[in-house]
């Protein structure tokens, strides 16, 4: 199953946002998607999804249109893992899992054995079993962004896009949202495409990098291909030092001061 966007516009009124996107999104790949803020990152990201409605251009899964699709057709194809998860009720993770199979289940019609499988599962994979019961609002911040990737999971989706799923989490649980993101990629063949704004998570997961700077396509790549310091100081406007390894196989990236 493929993605491609073939020369993508999008505008706030008069605010042009994406100018001429194009991309390829390979099968069970890790894609990161990097940028200053403002760029286009997250407007990218929901026209992906359908939220949004591109003023021009095409979004092609298997070669048909998203814009040909029914909301509940595109939900079986592309899951959605927003910024902000607030659901502003007081279900429990169980449940929020559970409206992933939604797409499936046919008005006045109840969960088959099916659905609970992939609820299980999807719970199994992120390691959400253990407070499956629990109120959503009693979750710390990194078994919250869990619980809305197990959610991701149930909809059995091909492509998982995920904006910016580690912002505000600490170190221990953006390691453990990363592995689980990955592992989804590497181990349940699925197709991730990530914002990030670290740059050393991206160097570190992602399989492929796609650098944004003014609502176009900078470059794309392999991250040590992208992840230049050239090209950090052409579309960051900051210098940087890139430390390797003894064995060259991780680069960290480190302003300069």
């Amino acid at each position: 199953m493929s993605l491609i966007i073939e020369n993508l516009h999008f505008s706030y009124g008069n605010l042009s946002v994406l100018n001429g996107i194009s991309s390829y999104f390979e099968d069970s790949t890790f894609y990161a998607i990097i940028g200053p803020n403002g760029c286009g990152k997250s407007t990218l990201l929901k026209c992906l999804y359908g939220y949004l409605d591109p003023s021009s251009g095409s979004i092609l899964i298997d070669d048909k249109n998203i814009k040909k699709m029914t909301h509940k057709k595109r939900a079986t194809k592309v899951s959605y893992v927003a910024q902000s998860n607030d659901t502003g009720f007081d279900f429990s993770v169980k449940d929020i899992i559970s409206m992933g199979r939604n797409p499936y289940i046919k008005r006045f019609a109840s969960m088959s054995e099916d659905d609970i499988h992939h609820i299980y599962t999807a719970m199994d994979k992120t390691s959400t079993l253990a407070f499956k019961d629990k109120s959503i609002n009693e979750l710390s911040g990194g078994e919250k962004q869990r619980a809305f990737i197990a959610r991701a999971l149930a909809q059995d989706t091909k492509f998982i896009l995920l904006d910016e799923p580690v912002s505000n989490l600490d170190i221990n649980h953006q390691t453990e949202i990363m592995n689980t993101v990955k592992s989804l990629s590497k181990n349940h063949k699925r197709t991730i495409i990530c914002v990030l704004h670290d740059l050393n998570l991206a160097y570190l997961y992602a399989d492929f990098v796609l650098l944004m700077d003014n609502g176009k396509v900078h470059s794309i790549g392999k991250p040590k291909n992208v992840l230049t310091k050239e090209n950090i100081k052409s579309v960051y406007k900051t210098d940087v030092t890139i430390l390797e390894d003894r064995n060259g196989d991780f680069k960290f990236i480190v302003p300069k001061i």
